[in-house]
């Protein structure tokens, strides 16, 4: 029997056929104008370097080169999913904006119009709602590239493309099963409501219907409920030009638009190590730190912490110079849950600029089916658990049981013993396990990290497991080294400082793993696994902490 979400995601994929469908879209054409009579600011930065190499045929889109050898990059087909969505998303235009001689200037249009003349009618290939929601607002900020140097006649075939997808974004809203996405599209309905100046009833209509779908999808402190951090980034940085925008046309409901806004900044702010990077839990991936660093400039209020913060199921500790970031595996609501992970007890730790402790990231769109691996608690800085023979439970089962015994979870902060508490109940159903976790930031003896996990074990269960592994994985640039005369691990990180694992109640392994970058894509990275038996009790104790020089 099909779940809620799986239900709104096959009808609104029937409806959605239907209405793409060649005897239904000769109703989209729309009385709207698409004459843009306001940009949307832009607060990516731009790089004239970037259309260089664009004019040397080769594009870099997310984080992946490609030298389409003078081929218009719109007739390859090598390039990732991620690279070919960032592609038909133009989010590369605002580099145009940064050109400075004339022929620069011009091969964005050159680029519209390839891009027109093959994909400008509606296409599933890349018209898929989000891409051509940021299509829109891409379009909306830099206008001006997209057409410098036309005349009429060629200016007037951009502007009825535009109409089109702008069309499609309303047709088709209702039917989409994602909220994140569709949360994308109503901003993009916005900003070409702004920027072709509708009147002031369509906008009020227009804000409205944006608050009320921020109301649904953001919780009360700022974060949007798929958890994810990546998502949060993104949401902000096409809101923020919105917000520039609804202030001189509807001051009132721009600053509900803001407070919402202001929340989300803080939110996102509570995911961010003290690297600068995003945490990986939940589907994020990594976002290029000068963007990160250019919306976060845009927050209007302060993103100062307390020691110690709890939001949607996060917890997080800021040490003197560190900061533990712990996911308690819940969910903020079924029609979230499409990319969480069974991450529930896993953590990251960071000390200045590097990363200590992370978790290993989404699989890459590359390995297919096996990209769900990705999702499961192995791939996490969490309990996993083993059997000497075959492994009992279907995977898929495993990953939905495990997220379904933790949707209400919630970690625990004591600021004043600078301790965070976590419960996994991932492996109650499945195998009769309950996990209990517990760390302490110890600020006065370098920001030393202390944990105690605790294992509650039915052993007449029938999934009982045979062995408990604790998983630690290391980031990027750690190196980790067994001493077996001192009996500890000994960590040299990426900036050179040296550190130490020490631990009690199990057995210690460094193994191999690797972690997902869209800079290096699969990336070897190294992990600590405390290993044992399983017990109806039993107790594994561990510390990270510096060396002192």
């Amino acid at each position: 029997m099909l779940s809620g979400r799986s239900l709104r995601q096959s009808l609104g994929a029937i409806a959605d056929g239907f209405v793409t469908s060649p005897a239904f879209r000769w109703t989209w054409s729309a009385p709207d104008s698409g004459k843009i009579q306001n940009k949307l600011l832009e607060v990516r930065p731009a790089d004239a370097h970037s259309v260089a190499d664009m004019m040397q045929g080769q594009y870099l889109m997310a984080q992946r080169l490609v030298d389409t050898g003078g081929t218009s990059p719109f007739a390859v087909d090598y390039g990732t999913k991620e690279w070919s969505d960032e592609l038909h998303s133009f989010s590369w235009l605002r580099h145009f904006t940064a050109a400075m001689d004339d022929g620069s200037k011009r091969f964005a249009g050159t680029l519209t119009m390839d891009w027109v003349a093959r994909y400008g009618r509606f296409s599933k290939k890349v018209w898929d709602n989000e891409t051509t929601a940021l299509r829109v607002l891409n379009w909306l900020k830099h206008f001006d590239s997209l057409v410098y140097g036309f005349n009429d006649s060629r200016r007037a075939v951009v502007e009825r493309s535009l109409v089109e997808q702008v069309q499609s974004l309303r047709v088709r809203i209702n039917f989409e099963a994602d909220p994140a996405r569709r949360l994308l599209m109503r901003l993009a309905l916005l900003g070409a409501g702004l920027a072709c100046q509708k009147t002031q009833a369509e906008l009020n209509v227009l804000v409205e219907r944006t608050l009320l779908s921020l109301t649904r999808q953001i919780d009360k402190d700022g974060m949007h409920k798929s958890r994810n951090g990546e998502q949060q980034f993104l949401l902000l940085m096409e809101m923020i030009p919105l917000r520039h925008a609804i202030s001189p046309v509807a001051p009132d409901l721009a600053k509900r638009f803001g407070q919402t806004l202001d929340r989300m900044h803080r939110s996102l702010a509570l995911l961010m190590h003290t690297t600068g990077e995003i945490a990986y839990f939940n589907g994020a991936r990594s976002v290029p730190h000068e963007l990160l660093l250019a919306v976060q400039s845009r927050a209007a209020g302060g993103l100062e912490f307390s020691d110690a913060e709890i939001d949607a199921g996060y917890a997080s500790l800021v040490g003197k110079d560190s900061k533990l970031i712990v996911d308690s595996g819940c969910d903020l609501g079924e029609d979230f849950t499409a990319h969480l992970s069974a991450g529930a007890g896993s953590f990251e730790y960071s000390f200045r600029n590097d990363l200590i402790v992370t978790n290993c990231g989404v699989g890459p769109s590359s390995l297919g089916e096996d990209a769900e691996l990705f999702r499961l608690p192995a791939s996490h800085s969490t309990l996993e658990i083993e059997y000497q023979g075959a492994f009992p439970l279907r995977l898929d089962k495993l990953l939905k049981q495990h997220m379904l015994d933790n949707r209400n979870n919630q970690a625990t902060c004591d600021v004043g013993d600078m301790r965070v508490d976590v419960q996994n109940m991932g492996y109650s159903t499945l195998a009769g396990v309950k996990h209990t976790r517990s760390m302490n930031v110890l600020t006065k003896e370098g920001d030393v990290l202390i944990g105690q996990d605790i294992l509650s074990c039915d052993l007449t269960h029938k999934n009982a497991p045979d062995q408990f592994l604790f998983r630690f994985h290391l980031g990027p640039g750690v190196k980790a080294q067994m001493n077996d005369a001192s009996n500890q691990i000994e960590l040299v990180l990426r900036s050179g400082a040296t550190w130490a694992f020490i631990w009690e109640g199990a057995e210690a392994m460094v193994e191999g793993s690797a972690r997902y970058s869209a800079h290096k894509g699969l990336e070897s990275i190294q992990q600590i696994v405390l290993t044992g038996s399983v017990h109806a009790e039993l107790e594994v104790v561990w510390t990270f902490m510096p060396r002192l020089v």
